[in-house]
């Protein structure tokens, strides 16, 4: 028995060492279909694994976020294999021969090698099915990468006194004697600016690990304080926690790093508790972190043990170097005597001299007109020279005195209602502008804008009104500016209460409302300060609350019997209900009322049916929880604005009540999903139908979920009449973006074969001419051969932002052929393709002007397309692009040939990622082989899983001088992000061997 066990066991090695292997051959031979079969299976599997994680990619980067490696390896590993697939089911042709030309019989090599190369390819892509092992494919990059100042070297350099401050606190930052730093001085003497520089040299030199910048302000919000440095040091907060919990969170964070932190604390007013926000600056237990403070009041820093650095006024010799960089003159100009004088008139406040430069440079051109100002500025002396606050004040106010309108001087005082630091929505100051009758000469709301954006134009010349940089259509105030406008609106005509009620400050008696004509409470937690309703306020015509905590408070008509010339109420972030009495004469003055991020409860109705005047009516952000929608809105026949883009609303709207406003002319309906329009499908198209019936509507802004709706408006409609719309039709129930403000944006979102075919349909195609914001995503069974031709043949003109994903086109535009407009895409500022078929970006040359103005371009996952633009190309066209970004474009070989480099003079970032095909940025061209030619602003080039072979041709003059280039504005002073470091080393050796 044991020997046949020996036996048994004997055979059993046999087999499995020689045997197996032998059979495994033949199987490779003869199971080669079947190989194949599963591979090919394994493979689909695999594709739409990596679509799936691709999908997450793509999201991840819209959200800012960096990929993890292992997710990267993996789709890269993925492409591979599919490519080796690809090369096994191609070869799958050549599994016979010819013999004697009369007869295919089978090649059993090929056979063998198939079946051989598909069993192993099948369980490679099984084993990387297995290891898909990351539920997230992405994390938030630290915070820091984005300059906080935006001034340029030389105009740094020609400050010699702020220079000198910089370096003092960066020498005091490296010693690391005080843990607690102060930069102090007056009112517009630089101090923020300063502290940006600083914060700008700290990122760069890497003194501390991380760097948090916040903004304090007269009135500090605590909460949104510890938020922002939270942010910054890439923690997070609960809202949910306390303040204090909040600051135990961060001070632990704070104690127990080993790594050194610099936190910069701007604007301060009054000695700040720094415990509260959860900084252990006196505590002795964190030597690593250090406190720069900034602060208009020394003794308040003094308070807080800080060393202190004083700012004073520029000199004589740098308050004129700044002085006639901001108004445009030189030393030998004809201009220079008298501006030396203006300039000694700012007394060094770089501020005033800003204000004021600005203001001569845009209002007057001669000797003469600047003589004739230069006497009227000496004329605003101040009331006590010991104060040299009062210095800055009486400039910016001569600034203001001189404006040219009375509506820019009243528009510049409604922006001092809102708080310090807040971005203004332009929409906002038409809508008080209105109610007010700033602009009598203006019936249409269409007019009236164009004179705000014209007044606010004029504003931002003189610079006492700034553009907000991170929000379109958006304003701010510089807070000395604010507080000359307060002193202003203080005196004469206009008096105004701005309040943040509870604050430290003291509050105004309630009898004292009587006086006001403009007052503005903000209140914070649950505090119970002064409240104006119920009040004898005869003068006040415009009411501002704003709830931080949602307080609840309920109306009635005795809340307004003191306002009888109340013309604009807002009402933001409070729990509403209404008490019905006796409505007498409440607010028959009112004419703008904005209920916004408000929760509206029982009476709501009733109470917007008293007020028959109304011409503007919001419930932007609101929740209605009335038990009835608001029907009372028919009555309201002066009505003008209604804006419906409410959160949420527990009935629809009804039938019948826009058919009554015959005076409408701007209509807002939908916030993050499309507002519910009757209580069925049937009623819906009335209320659409509806719509097209305001023969005065002039702006509408509506979210549709079917095609069917969206070509019911568009064909009944006459859309040329819009001077701004924002139009979306999405077949999901996802949600939309709540922009308060737009221009003309179109979005369309379909996904059915059918209903993508409508798209070109003239019903579409006219709305898509006007549009200046588009968002296109047609599905991916769209085909069609030229975008421009297809959708829109007079070229795009008004197109600013395109936005294209998914569907199949041969080209954008074709210029072979007499059909291609003059003007395409002449003002298109940004264009991003994502996930579609593309040939070619332009089929032929360029047309003159064709991207003039664009600024930004972005693709991702276009396949087919193996370069972005071939010459000859003439400027202006590509002059003012900043930014190129490509990915996932797998056929892509080269970015430009060398003749387009004449034209990107502005190009500044080329960012390249899984291209594995990218054989070099540059295609050089033979006749142009010994020209030099560069890319002058080029600072930034990322490159990451691409086959990149050179930045040019190798060897030639030109390649060498691009290399230079870059070398010195990349390998040097910033960074270059290669997959593969290695193999950079080896193209530039190449390059300069």
């Amino acid at each position: 028995m044991a020997m046949q066990d020996i036996g048994v066991s004997i055979v059993g090695k046999i087999t499995e060492k020689f045997i197996d292997p032998i059979m495994r051959q033949f199987q490779y031979l003869f199971c080669y279909r079947s190989n194949v079969e599963t591979l090919r299976n394994g493979i689909k599997k695999l594709e739409l694994t990596k679509t799936e994680v691709q999908r997450s990619v793509d999201a991840a980067r819209n959200n800012g976020e960096e990929i993890k490696p292992i997710v990267t390896d993996w789709l890269r590993q993925a492409d591979g294999l599919e490519k080796e697939a690809d090369t096994i089911f191609e070869g799958m042709e050549n599994v016979k021969v010819n013999c004697f030309k009369i007869v295919r019989l089978p090649n059993l090599k090929s056979r063998y090698l198939i079946g051989r190369h598909a069993a192993k390819r099948g369980n490679d892509a099984e084993k990387h099915l297995r290891e898909r092992r990351f539920d997230e494919v992405g994390y938030l990059p630290p915070l820091g990468k984005m300059p906080f100042s935006e001034s340029t070297p030389s105009f740094e350099e020609s400050l010699i006194t702020r220079m000198s401050m910089k370096r003092e606190v960066i020498e005091a930052l490296k010693q690391d004697k005080r843990s607690l730093l102060a930069i102090c001085g007056m009112a517009g003497v630089g101090k923020t600016f300063l502290l940006e520089q600083i914060a700008d040299q700290v990122k760069s030199e890497k003194l501390f690990d991380g760097v948090a910048f916040a903004t304090i302000s007269q009135n500090p919000d605590m909460r949104n304080i510890q938020n922002q440095l939270a942010e910054q040091l890439r923690m997070k907060l609960k809202s949910e926690h306390s303040g204090r919990a909040r600051a135990e969170q961060i001070y632990t964070r704070l104690i127990n790093s080993d790594k050194r932190n610099l936190v910069m604390l701007d604007d301060i007013w009054e000695e700040v508790d720094l415990r509260s926000l959860g900084i252990p600056i006196r505590s002795g237990k964190c030597k690593s972190l250090t406190v720069v403070l900034t602060s208009r009041f020394s003794h308040v820093c003094r308070n807080m043990e800080a060393e202190i650095f004083e700012v004073n006024a520029l000199p004589k010799e740098e308050a004129w170097h700044l002085f006639k960089e901001v108004a445009g003159i030189s030393d030998d100009s004809a201009l220079s005597d008298v501006a030396k004088q203006v300039a000694e008139e700012c007394k060094g406040l770089p501020l005033a001299i800003v204000v004021v430069a600005r203001a001569f440079r845009t209002n007057y051109t001669t000797p003469e007109s600047w003589k004739l100002a230069l006497g009227q500025l000496k004329k605003y002396t101040m009331r006590d020279l010991e104060r040299v606050q009062d210095l800055v004040f009486s400039r910016i106010e001569w600034s203001y005195d001189h404006l040219k309108s009375v509506e820019a001087k009243s528009l510049l005082l409604f922006c001092s209602l809102f708080p310090e630091d807040y971005s203004i929505p332009v929409e906002c100051l038409v809508r008080y502008g209105k109610g007010l009758k700033m602009f009598q000469d203006r019936e249409t709301l269409g007019d009236m804008r164009y004179r705000v954006d014209q007044s606010i134009s004029d504003l931002k010349s003189c610079y006492l009104l700034l553009t907000d940089g991170g929000k379109e259509d958006h304003v701010k105030l510089h807070d000395v500016v604010r507080d000359v406008c307060l002193k202003i609106a203080s005196e004469g005509e206009h008096v105004f209460l701005v309040r943040n009620v509870g604050g430290k400050e003291g509050h105004p008696q309630p009898d004292s409302f009587g006086r006001y004509t403009a007052v503005s409470l903000t209140w914070k937690g649950n505090s119970n300060g002064p409240f104006p309703l119920g009040e004898e306020c005869p003068k006040l015509r415009l009411l501002r609350l704003v709830f931080q905590s949602g307080k609840m408070i309920s109306l009635s008509p005795d809340s307004f019997a003191g306002m009888e010339d109340l013309r604009v109420m807002e009402f933001n972030k409070l729990q509403i209900e209404f008490s019905p009495s006796d409505p007498g004469q409440m607010l028959m003055s009112l004419r703008t009322l904005c209920l916004d991020y408000c929760e509206l409860g029982i009476g709501t109705s009733s109470m917007i049916g008293y007020m028959t005047q109304l011409e503007i009516l919001s419930f932007f952000g609101s929740r209605l929880r009335d038990n009835q929608f608001p029907t009372e809105i028919s009555l309201l026949s002066n009505l003008k604005v209604l804006d419906l883009r409410v959160e949420s609303s527990r009935h629809p709207l009804s039938l019948g009540i826009l058919s009554s406003l015959k005076k409408l002319e701007e209509l807002y309906m939908g916030f993050h999903r499309p507002l519910r329009l009757g209580r069925n499908a049937e009623e819906e198209r009335g209320c659409i139908k509806e719509i097209t019936s305001l023969a005065c509507l002039e702006c509408l802004q509506i979210n549709l979920h079917g095609i069917d709706d969206l070509l019911l408006l568009l064909r009944e409609f006459p859309v040329e009449r819009l001077s701004r719309f924002n139009i979306s039709c999405k077949q999901t129930q996802t949600k939309n973006g709540g922009d308060y403000q737009f221009r003309r944006n179109f979005k369309l979102y379909l996904r059915d074969e059918k209903d993508s075919e409508l798209a070109l349909c003239p019903a579409v195609t006219s709305i898509i001419r006007r549009t200046e914001k588009l968002t296109l995503d047609l599905g991916f069974l769209f085909r069609s051969g030229n975008f421009v031709n297809d959708l829109d043949e007079s070229g795009f003109v008004n197109l600013k932002r395109l936005r294209l994903k998914s569907g199949s086109w041969e080209c954008l535009i074709d210029s072979t052929t007499n059909l291609a407009p003059r003007h395409v895409f002449e003002n298109l500022v940004f264009m991003e393709l994502t996930s579609g078929k593309l040939e070619e970006i332009c089929y032929g040359n360029l047309p003159p002007r064709c991207f003039s103005q664009l600024q930004e371009m972005k693709l991702q996952r276009i396949n087919f397309i193996e370069y972005l633009w071939k010459g000859p190309i003439e400027p202006p066209s590509l002059c003012n692009l900043r930014g190129i970004e490509v990915s996932n474009c797998q056929r892509i070989t080269t970015l430009f040939s060398q003749s387009v480099l004449k034209c990107l003079v502005k190009l500044q970032k080329i960012v390249v990622y899984s291209c594995e095909n990218l054989e070099s940025i540059v295609m050089r061209e033979e006749n142009m082989k010994d020209q030099v030619l560069e890319l002058p602003q080029l600072k930034v080039v990322t490159l990451k899983c691409t086959g990149l072979e050179g930045f040019g041709c190798e060897g030639d003059t030109y390649s060498r001088a691009f290399l230079n280039q870059v070398s010195l504005s990349l390998f040097l002073s910033l960074s270059v992000f290669l997959y593969d470091i290695l193999h950079v080393k080896e193209i530039v050796d190449r390059e300069f061997r």
